[in-house]
């Protein structure tokens, strides 16, 4: 499968965040992306320095407005920054996210060895996947089975399948 730059830069992204199906991510891990997964996570680096400089720029240009105000001014310029330490603390927790996967992604490039896949990450798409399953189900409305029940009951890891016959369903 072939994918345009913005594209292979969202499913780049999504990685970091662990959410992609196992087989985006095989996609990935193909050598032929190496260079080109670690260019666009150079470039979301890049990107998350740039949207925490902008912030700390008009964090500062607002403080200095609403100085100007008296104290209705105080009142905006802390709520203000506050606002804008939230959304700084988000990115830059994110950018340390990807700073890591670019230190795998080089490693992996230069030892031409692919990153070990993390079970945890895996076994977190699914979990997030069944319970996802599960609301789905319940905001359209529909009945569940036993074979639902079964998949649900493995969130506990308690393992139902063999519960389930034809005379269940």
């Amino acid at each position: 499968m072939i994918l345009n730059d913005d594209a292979f830069a969202q499913m780049v992204a999504e990685e970091v965040k662990n959410k992609l199906s196992p087989a985006q991510r095989e996609l990935l891990l193909e050598t032929q992306n190496w260079d080109r997964w670690k260019r666009a996570l150079e470039a979301l680096v890049r990107n998350l320095e740039s949207q925490i400089e902008n912030i700390v720029a008009d964090a500062e240009a607002d403080a200095n407005r609403y100085a100007a105000l008296g104290r209705e001014g105080k009142k905006l310029a802390r709520e203000a920054a506050s606002a804008y330490g939230n959304r700084q603390t988000k990115i830059e927790r994110f950018l340390f996210h990807v700073v890591k996967r670019l230190d795998q992604v080089k490693t992996m490039v230069e030892t031409g060895r692919p990153i070990e896949t993390n079970p945890f990450e895996t076994a977190n798409f699914y979990r997030r996947a069944i319970l996802k399953h599960r609301s789905l189900l319940h905001e359209y409305d529909m009945e569940d089975t036993a074979i639902d029940r079964a998949l649900w009951a493995a969130l506990d890891n308690k393992w139902e399948f063999d519960r389930v016959t034809s005379d269940t369903l």
